[in-house]
């Protein structure tokens, strides 16, 4: 949820901007120094994104409710439409701001850099969530980077590397992506718990 909303923040606040609507707002999309999405979905209008969560137990009905498209996804076109960041940047060319400086050339210069992280073997949000949002960005003209990690779950990069130590791949691109540029390797990460407990519960994480 944190990557999709967050990028929904983002493109959101560009659109006030580049329609003019966000003249006393304070913050500009394009101040912040980059955007990190680990894990995300970005593409919730996807039909086979909705089948894979209710393959994996997120019910449909379930899904549609919490999108606000009606327990029977009766606003489902429309809801999952507007919550999707990949179905934003990819109208903007002719929606975003408008004339002068508007379509995808206005969104790109509203936009941060972008950092796109994820696990190949993610089964929660399937990799192509990311692979799909990162076209899309790529389309609106915004700079992004893509890393996948072999064989890394939904929790593995950010819960599970960090307890178990050694050198932490998710922030090495992280401050790699902040730095601009990719120095030394950062000094191994003690471990926090046996292998033997992390792999245990590994089993046990429905994610």
């Amino acid at each position: 949820a944190g990557a999709h909303l967050g990028a929904m923040a983002l493109l959101r606040q560009a659109e006030w901007e580049l329609g003019g609507y966000g003249g006393s707002s304070p913050w500009s999309p394009a101040a912040l120094a980059g955007f990190v999405g680990i894990s995300g979905v970005y593409a919730p209008d996807d039909r086979r994104l909705v089948e894979h969560f209710d393959k994996k137990g997120l019910y449909r009905e379930l899904f549609w409710s919490i999108m606000e498209a009606g327990f029977s996804g009766s606003r489902a076109d429309e809801a999952l439409h507007r919550a999707s960041p990949v179905a934003i940047l990819r109208e903007c060319g002719a929606e975003c701001g408008g004339g002068s400086g508007g379509g995808s050339e206005g969104l790109a210069r509203t936009q941060p850099p972008v950092l796109l992280c994820h696990g190949s073997a993610d089964t929660s949000a399937p990799p192509s969530q990311s692979a799909d949002y990162a076209a899309a960005l790529r389309g609106a003209g915004v700079h992004v980077t893509e890393r996948y990690y072999s064989g890394k779950t939904h929790t593995d990069p950010f819960v599970t590397d960090p307890i178990l130590g050694g050198h932490d791949a998710l922030l090495e691109d992280i401050v790699a992506f902040v730095r601009g540029e990719r120095g030394d390797r950062l000094p191994a990460l003690p471990a926090l718990l046996p292998r033997l407990l992390v792999d245990i519960a590994r089993m046990m994480v429905p994610f």
